[in-house]
């Protein structure tokens, strides 16, 4: 084949073995879209609890005799404690959740008695909210249960106030609350328990849908021709997204893997670590070839285009096929001059080393590099990985000089502000209300949690608002069909429950919409509906989510910019550990690639990208350009930089293990240069000139170019280049941004 041939297009599939493929690549899809089935079963968790409660209930009810009114009252609440509570179980490892249920029926007893007693006394009723806001947020110091433990709080006072409770209620209100928490914690314990290694099963399995998913969206960069600038944007944009969802994927099963339960027989933790690092390093390479065979040589681009729309297609024998071509076209274009042939063979190499991973992910290596104490690079959070919050934790808010509450934790500024917004919702929501002030309180104490920054807030508050319009056309169409059928009611309460918690991590816009769907469908089911109605929790969101956004502005506020600094600087100091640990491994001489130090690069690897994916989340308000103080190109570009040096520094690791060092002491001086300059980075604000980095990549590079120019085929030479021009590119990125704000 010569280096201007293109090469044939395959032959069709039959229409057999076209469904087969669909429904492989659908399947892909599918579990890539949910990493270890999480947000799947916390909506399936919560729907079975809240509709088998209000059975239970019911049940209850008719046994104990309880008259009509009270036992609608005890179902109704029932079903949320029900909601909240299975929401809670449904992350928690089996041993935890029966402990942590016991706390529900307290929690919301302190609640329901508080509203109940101050019922009577408006001024009461609203210290009362205040306190009750305080203290659900400021609990939340103490770990996951707690923070479930504060909602359970706020929501008996709510639901109290919401039915107007009085005293002769309060029985049947704290019996619906026992029988709930015991019914919900006996399902999680038992049909809906949690099972770590199969969740860890299903997480790997996404890990490798996700691989594929890096292929196609590869694909589909490769097919854009070279001229069309905005396209090929738009496609880079799209790969960026899938190799930070890869990256999530192996972080989540990084985390499972803590608990000894989860690994596989045959494996430990750290080996499924050191698998899923080589071969997320192999999806990259793959995404990166696929960048630079933009100005590759035709042939090479669409040998490279169809052996990663092969591999995304589950085409593995064809994609292996294209790899091979490939190779043999690279060798004649580089014979002729031409251009791209190294990156499409990087690209094939990227395609055969996950195929070779996947293949094998039910084999535990050969070579095992143990069981030291493994320690997850991130904790679980409600089963997933943590957000935003948990690096705003760490950061002073603005006018920590002169404001005494800016130098408080992060959980107890966060009480005062939700406090502060909850009056001030009460006082704007009685305005427009005086019985429905309530959705106005329930939008500022939402607004609230889990955010990180005073953008982060304001985005969530203004997707509440769009949520809620669309959800209030949506829910007066289906109260006009739904009218008279309470079991087709009932069924679009229970649908919209599922959807409403499988979509809230995604978007808190479609969370907000099936909720405001929910609440039509209840109006309806009780008799209360009303046009009027919906318009009124309209109108009270907007008062909580104004009443929100003003006091996360003012009061306090957390500097989204200030959460980035942090963010960055600890993913700067993982990424110095992680050379440092480099250059200790070069300095220890050869046959130091197993072993200890081998682990313990892994676990740096990790650790760097977590710190990668926590700065990617605070920046997110910024690179949306949200509102005011969004950031500019420069900003997005160094974002964009900085996660290319995290997946050199991966791919750097590998390539360290795989091999004795070449020329170790020129490796050793380099990245120890290296890590100079991050230093020198690190010490400055993001953006700004960074003049003393410069010296110690010009060191750097020279090392690499003269006393390791005879291993520049190494790979970990190579990487070191790659990671040395990345960070060049940072230091004349900020120097560039500094001297745009000068002018």
């Amino acid at each position: 084949m010569s280096g201007r041939e293109v090469p044939l297009p395959p032959a069709p599939e039959r229409l057999g073995e076209r469904l087969h493929r669909w429904a492989l690549t659908t399947r892909d899809r599918v579990v890539a879209s949910d990493p270890g089935y999480g947000r799947l079963r916390t909506a399936v968790t919560v729907v079975v609890g809240v509709s088998t409660t209000i059975g239970v209930l019911q049940l209850v009810a008719r046994l104990l005799a309880v008259p009509g009114p009270a036992a609608f009252a005890m179902t109704l609440f029932g079903a949320v404690v029900a909601m909240i509570g299975s929401n809670a179980l449904a992350g928690m490892l089996r041993r935890e959740k029966l402990p942590t249920a016991a706390g529900f029926p307290v929690a919301v007893t302190v609640g329901l008695v508080l509203a109940v007693l101050t019922g009577s006394h408006r001024a009461l009723q609203v210290v009362a909210f205040a306190v009750v806001l305080f203290t659900a947020v400021w609990v939340r110091r103490f770990g996951g249960a707690w923070f479930f433990y504060g909602f359970m709080a706020w929501m008996g006072f709510f639901f109290a106030t919401f039915l107007k409770a009085q005293w002769s209620l309060v029985p049947e209100l704290v019996l619906a609350a026992v029988v709930s928490s015991a019914w919900v914690g006996l399902l999680g314990t038992t049909v809906l328990s949690t099972n770590p290694r199969r969740i860890l099963r299903s997480t790997l399995g996404s890990f490798f849908s996700r691989g594929r998913a890096v292929a196609r969206e590869a694909a589909d960069l490769l097919a854009v021709p070279p001229g069309n600038a905005r396209q090929r944007s738009r496609a880079a944009r799209v790969l960026r997204a899938r190799r930070a969802g890869l990256g999530e994927a192996a972080l989540l099963a990084d985390a499972w893997s803590a608990e000894r339960s989860a690994v596989p027989e045959g494996w430990s933790a750290s080996a499924l670590r050191r698998r899923l690092i080589e071969a997320q390093a192999a999806a990259e390479r793959v995404a990166r070839a696929a960048v630079r065979l933009h100005d590759a040589e035709p042939v090479l681009r669409s040998l490279a285009r169809s052996a990663a729309d092969h591999l995304a297609s589950r085409r593995d024998v064809a994609a292996l096929v294209d790899c091979a071509q490939l190779r043999r076209a690279s060798e004649e274009v580089e014979a002729s001059g031409g251009e791209g042939w190294w990156w499409a063979r990087s690209l094939a190499y990227g395609i055969e080393e996950f195929l070779r991973f996947e293949a094998a992910a039910d084999e535990p290596p050969e070579v095992d590099p143990g069981e030291e104490e493994f320690e997850a690079a991130s904790t679980l959070a409600f089963g997933g990985l943590p957000g935003s919050a948990s690096v705003a934790s760490g950061v002073a808010a603005s006018g920590a000089s002169w404001n005494p509450l800016a130098r408080l934790s992060m959980t107890t500024r966060q009480a005062v502000q939700v406090a502060v917004a909850g009056v001030v919702a009460i006082g704007l929501g009685t305005l427009l209300s005086p019985t429905r002030f309530y959705w106005a309180v329930i939008t500022a104490f939402i607004m609230f949690t889990g955010t990180g920054s005073r953008f982060e807030t304001v985005d969530k508050g203004v997707a509440r608002v769009a949520g809620t319009v669309v959800g209030l056309a949506g829910a007066v169409v289906l109260a006009r069909l739904t009218a008279g059928h309470d079991l087709l009611v009932l069924a679009i309460i229970l649908v919209s429950i599922f959807a409403a918690f499988y979509l809230a991590r995604v978007s808190q816009a479609a969370m907000t919409f099936f909720i405001t769907v929910l609440l039509g469908e209840m109006y309806t089911l009780i008799g209360t509906y009303s046009v009027g109605v919906l318009e009124l929790r309209l109108g009270e969101t907007a008062i909580g989510v104004v009443a929100g956004i003003g006091v996360a502005l003012l009061f306090a506020p957390l500097s989204t910019r200030a959460t980035v600094r942090t963010a960055r600087d600890a993913m700067l100091t993982s990424m110095i550990a992680l050379l440092d640990g480099v250059g200790e491994q070069a300095a220890s001489g050869p046959g130091a690639s197993t072993g200890v130090a081998a682990v313990d690069l892994d676990a740096r690897v990790r650790r760097l990208d977590d710190d990668a994916r926590r700065l990617a989340l605070v920046a997110r308000p910024l690179t949306r350009q949200i509102g005011w103080g969004g950031a500019g190109p420069r900003t997005a570009r160094r974002l964009r930089l900085y996660v290319a040096a995290v997946s050199q520094c991966r791919a750097l690791v590998v390539a360290v293990q795989r091999r004795p060092l070449v020329a170790p002491d020129a490796i050793g001086a380099a990245v120890a240069h290296l890590a100079e300059a991050l230093r020198a980075i690190s010490q400055q604000p993001p953006g700004a000139a960074v003049p003393a980095a410069e010296d110690p990549l010009a060191e750097a590079d020279h090392l690499l170019f003269q006393d390791a120019a005879a291993s520049d085929d190494d790979p970990v030479v190579r990487h070191l280049h790659h990671l040395a021009a990345t960070l060049l590119q940072v230091v004349h990125t900020t120097t560039a941004s500094s001297a745009g704000r000068l002018r």
